[in-house]
C-alpha cells in the first residue's frame, strides 16, 4: 500500500490557490481509489465539509525505559544532545515506515510526502511566549546530524530575535511534535482549523515520570481520520519503541 509510483523523484507540484507544494517534501499525488479498501473510504468521507470534527485524540502512558538508558549511554559518550531530541529521531524514523502519517490532502487531491518537514514549538517565555524550530530533511539524516541541527536551531529559537514565524503552508506540511517537560499529563485535546490542517498529525511529550523499576512519558497524539486511526497508531508507537533497542540505528 502507499508504495512510490515516482522513484524519488524530486519536483514540484502547483496546485489553484494553492502555494506550490515544495520540491524537499517529494510530494507524489496519490489515487484514493488505488489504496486499498479502507483508505478509498476514508480519504473523501472524513476529509468533507460537511464533516464537523475528523480528529481522534488519545493520550498513552509511554514506556521508555529502555529508550532512556540508552540515550543516557550515548549522552555520556559524546556530551550533548536532550532526551526529546532523541525521541523526536527515532519518532521520525517510526513515521517515515509508516506513509499513513505522510498524507496531506492540498486542495482536492491527496499527497503522500516522502520527506516532510517536523515543526517543534519552543517555550521562550515572556512576551513572545513562543518561538519554533523547523526541520526539514530529517528522513534522511543519522542521528548525530540531526542532533547537531536541531541543537543548533533551538539556540537560534530561544534568542530575542530567533525563531522566525514560518508560513502556514510550511506548517500544514509538517509533524507537529512538541515537548511539555514540567507537565504530567493525563489528557490532552490540541486544537485544530479546518480550513488549514488536512491530513497532519500532532504529537506532545509531557513529563517522564517513574512507576516502579519503569520510566514512563505522556504522549498525547491527534490523529486525522481520512488517513490515520488508532489501529496505525497502535503499529507506529509499536515501532517507535522497538527502535530503542536497535543499536545500529545509532551507532551505525
Amino acid at each position: 500500500m502507499l508504495q512510490s509510483v515516482l522513484g524519488g523523484s524530486n519536483f514540484s507540484l502547483n496546485l489553484p490557490n494553492m502555494t506550490i507544494l515544495p520540491a524537499p517534501y517529494c510530494p507524489e499525488r496519490v489515487d484514493p481509489a488505488t489504496l486499498g479498501s479502507w483508505l478509498s473510504f476514508s480519504l473523501d468521507f472524513f476529509s468533507g465539509p460537511e464533516l464537523q470534527n475528523p480528529y481522534l485524540d488519545m493520550t498513552l502512558q509511554l514506556d521508555v525505559t529502555e529508550g532512556y538508558a540508552r540515550y543516557s549511554e550515548l549522552k555520556e559518550e559524546e556530551g550533548k544532545g536532550t532526551f526529546f531530541a532523541f525521541l523526536l529521531w527515532h519518532l521520525a524514523g517510526a513515521l517515515r515506515s509508516h506513509p499513513s502519517f505522510n498524507l496531506r490532502r492540498a486542495g482536492e487531491e491527496w499527497y503522500l510526502l516522502h520527506n516532510p518537514p517536523f515543526f517543534i514549538p519552543v517555550a521562550v517565555g515572556g512576551a513572545k511566549r513562543f518561538g519554533e524550530i523547523v526541520l526539514e530533511d530529517v528522513y534522511r539524516q543519522d542521528y548525530r546530524t540531526f542532533t547537531r541541527i536541531y541543537l543548533e536551531k533551538l539556540e537560534r529559537a530561544r534568542m530575542p530575535d530567533g525563531g522566525t514565524v514560518h508560513s502556514s503552508d510550511v506548517f500544514n506540511y509538517a509533524h507537529f511534535v512538541g515537548n511539555l517537560p514540567n507537565l504530567r499529563f493525563t489528557g490532552m485535546t490540541l486544537h485544530w482549523r479546518p480550513s488549514q490542517m488536512q491530513g497532519q498529525s500532532f504529537f506532545y511529550f509531557g513529563q517522564r515520570y517513574c512507576e516502579g523499576e519503569r520510566l514512563l512519558i505522556p504522549l498525547c497524539v491527534k490523529l486525522h481520520h481520512a488517513c490515520t486511526d488508532f489501529l496505525v497508531l497502535d503499529e507506529l508507537i509499536t515501532d517507535f519503541s522497538r527502535r530503542f533497542a536497535a543499536d545500529g540505528l545509532l551507532r551505525g
